[in-house]
């Protein structure tokens, strides 16, 4: 690295990052979302926000190949997450919903979100927050 300093203070965020998971993940709320790859966790958001969606619009979306999200459509149709219904008006497409199951799930993902996302935050001061996000906003994570 280009930079002793940075490089010391990134690896004591990345242990930061890494306690904070391990505490959200020790209460054992969080089983179902744990088996999931980020694709699929991403399909179950997608279809939260927008439900009906085809797997050709979760695709775009997302900006993943269509064969991605068919495979992964699959896989959670299989596993109870996602129903497939038939477009009344387009007998060829399909909609997709999340099922109960689905929707605990994705819920799942909200909240461990939101728990490590304010675990994120109480490593810094809140006086930095915006040089933070200037700082983000200027990097190659937000330019994706």
């Amino acid at each position: 690295m280009k930079n002793e300093r940075l490089e010391k203070y990134l690896a004591k965020l990345m242990h930061g990052l890494a306690e904070i998971n391990q505490e959200i993940f020790s209460s054992g709320e969080y089983n179902d979302f744990l088996s999931l790859c980020n694709n699929d966790i991403s399909i179950l958001a997608s279809l939260a926000n927008c439900p009906g969606e085809t797997a050709k619009q979760i695709s775009v979306r997302l900006s993943l190949p269509k064969t991605t999200v068919v495979t992964a459509v699959s896989r959670l149709v299989k596993r109870g997450y996602v129903k497939r219904e038939q477009n009344s008006l387009d007998g060829r497409e399909q909609l997709l919903m999340l099922t109960d199951l689905g929707k605990k799930v994705n819920k799942e993902h909200e909240q461990y979100e939101k728990y490590f996302l304010q675990g994120v935050l109480n490593l810094f001061r809140e006086e930095d927050y915006e040089a933070l996000a200037d700082i983000f906003e200027r990097s190659r994570v937000c330019t994706k």
